[in-house]
């Protein structure tokens, strides 16, 4: 809301054309005066009757303008006082209307879009469940590690679009508690035990033996998406997950990030050298992490070195929640 003394110059500026016919009348009374001396006491009578009544009405239409400027502000009711302010007033009021209705029209598009993705998300773990029981009668070992990999990568990637999806009611359900950190990395690592196998890699896993503050499901999200990228572009060695100064890490022995793409890892969509190179990347996993981390309050970040491994590092702000008083 603009301030009372450039709400009382722009009301000047229009009011301009009474306040110089007022000068101007006056000016010719004066003159009067001098000219006829004999009526000079009734025409200064006069003028000074005319700047009563003309001081009286600066101040009442001063007031006036400002409570209804007040009230446009505040209420956005909006009294037209000329043809020009009426008009004005129509087309705002069209134009608030056909925004309010356009709105509405991208909130519904946009909740029927979300709910057609969300229910192709849950039918087709239809088929994936299905693949997955079919597979126990493949008799060849080696063709049913593979079958078993590339099925869990389609669960895995349908399961990271239905948390993107979820991201649009991410505090409906939020429930921050103590979160034992331990059981939650080995539930991930457990998930993921089929790729350590295949591709002999190590786990090493020390100094979890901690409570931190977060939303446990959402958290397993983070760490299931970063362990997942360390397993991708990890082909030899290894990968350590320990706890330390406030922080989880998980380090892996892979291929490394180029620092020309260090700082684009968590842009949405983004796949870098790495993903060109291996075609196995979305561009969502890191994406989403860092949006649940900032949510959650936590703060992630990446160090690499090429073609010695890189580390993630997911840092638990110190909270305190109601049951620690």
């Amino acid at each position: 809301m603009m301030g009372k003394r450039q709400f009382i110059k722009y009301h000047i500026r229009s009011r301009l054309t009474f306040y110089l016919l007022f000068v101007f009348n006056a000016i010719i009374l004066i003159l009067f005066a001098f000219l006829f001396e004999e009526v000079a006491d009734v025409l200064y009578y006069a003028l000074t009757i005319l700047t009563f009544v003309s001081v009286i009405m600066v101040i009442w239409d001063l007031s006036r303008s400002f409570k209804t400027s007040k009230a446009a502000y505040l209420y956005e009711e909006i009294t037209p006082l000329s043809p020009l302010e009426f008009y004005l007033a129509q087309a705002l009021e069209n134009a608030r209307e056909s925004q309010m209705v356009q709105t509405e029209e991208e909130r519904k598009r946009y909740t029927d879009l979300m709910d057609y993705y969300t229910l192709w998300v849950h039918q087709i773990k239809t088929p994936i469940a299905a693949s997955q029981l079919l597979l126990q009668d493949v008799r060849d070992s080696k063709t049913k590690a593979l079958l078993e990999q590339e099925v869990f990568k389609i669960d895995a990637y349908t399961n990271l679009v239905l948390q993107y999806l979820r991201l649009e009611n991410f505090h409906d359900d939020l429930q921050l508690k103590q979160v034992a950190l331990d059981p939650l990395v080995k539930e991930v690592v457990k998930k993921h035990s089929l790729f350590f196998i295949q591709k002999g890699l190590t786990i090493n896993l020390h100094d979890l033996d901690v409570r931190i503050i977060s939303d446990e499901k959402w958290l397993l999200v983070i760490i299931e998406q970063v362990l997942s990228n360390c397993l991708k572009y990890t082909k030899s060695g290894g990968i350590d997950i320990y706890f330390k100064d406030n922080r989880l890490y998980l380090k892996d022995t892979g291929i490394g990030i180029k620092n020309s793409d260090i700082l684009r890892v968590f842009e949405r969509g983004f796949s870098g050298y790495n993903g060109h190179l291996t075609q196995q990347s979305s561009g969502l996993g890191l994406y989403l992490s860092k949006k649940i981390a900032d949510q959650l309050g936590h703060e992630i970040s990446i160090s690499s070195q090429v073609g010695q491994g890189t580390t993630v590092s997911i840092h638990f702000q110190k909270q305190k929640l109601a049951i620690d008083y």
